[in-house]
């Protein structure tokens, strides 16, 4: 694919992935964990943190690859916990379900969230696409106070990231042009899908975050949201005036 040179005044829409990009996950995935191990007699809870996130991306990944049919991400996510418990030789019950229920609606946003998706959307389209569950979208947005047009699920169309389908079905629920789009992304994996389908991209290096492979290619890279707002926002302010009225 033949990109041209990349220029921020011809950027229409901002699109976001949404969990580790917007929001931090890690926190409440590590406080979960441990409080499942103290309830099923586990002694390490970063053994289970580590095998229930491994057994999710697992069973995401089976479901993109076309192995395992679609669930919603909250389910897989009880789920996963459930497996890793027995795995590590505990015994799932109600109580545990009920610490893994809607733990996705409980992530707390980066601290430059509100503020830049305020900003940005005075000038452009601003989205959210996700993995998760649209519920879970509904409930991070209005506690953390995240300002989009829209939020989007992968679930609408029983995939998740990086399935090609997801990214094809943002471009269509929208109806933008992905080359005047730049998709936001913590994780490099999703940022080069979102470029197979002609998006611009943006990597923000958010703590914890996979760093990009040597040979990764993104459009702007910025060290959190504020740093690209500035970037974004400089070609409004340079640009040619607008006719007078």
């Amino acid at each position: 694919m033949v990109r041209s040179a990349f220029s921020p005044d011809r950027i229409k829409a901002v699109v976001f992935d949404v969990i580790g990009t917007l929001v931090d996950e890690d926190p409440t995935w590590r406080r979960v964990a441990e409080e499942l191990a103290a309830e099923v007699g586990l002694d390490v809870p970063e053994d289970l943190h580590r095998r229930w996130a491994t057994i999710l991306d697992e069973r995401m990944s089976a479901i993109v690859a076309g192995e395992a049919a679609w669930r919603p991400h909250a389910r897989l996510i009880d789920e996963a916990a459930a497996d890793a418990i027995t795995a590590l030789g505990g015994a799932p019950s109600d109580r545990t379900r009920e610490l893994t229920a809607h733990l996705d609606r409980r992530y707390a946003s980066w601290p430059d969230v509100a503020e830049a998706t305020a900003a940005l959307r005075r000038g452009r389209l601003v989205a959210g696409v996700s993995n998760g569950d649209l519920d879970a979208l509904a409930h991070l947005a209005q506690a953390n106070a995240i300002s989009w047009d829209i939020a989007l699920s992968t679930g609408s169309v029983k995939t998740f990231k990086p399935d090609p389908a997801a990214y094809r079905y943002a471009i269509d629920a929208l109806g933008i042009d992905p080359t005047r789009t730049l998709f936001v992304a913590a994780h490099p994996w999703d940022l080069r899908a979102a470029a197979e389908h002609g998006f611009r991209t943006a990597y923000i290096a958010r703590p914890g975050a996979e760093r990009p492979a040597d040979d990764d290619r993104f459009d702007l890279e910025a060290d959190d949201l504020t740093a690209l707002t500035a970037l974004l926002s400089a070609s409004f302010s340079t640009g040619p005036p607008g006719p007078s009225l």
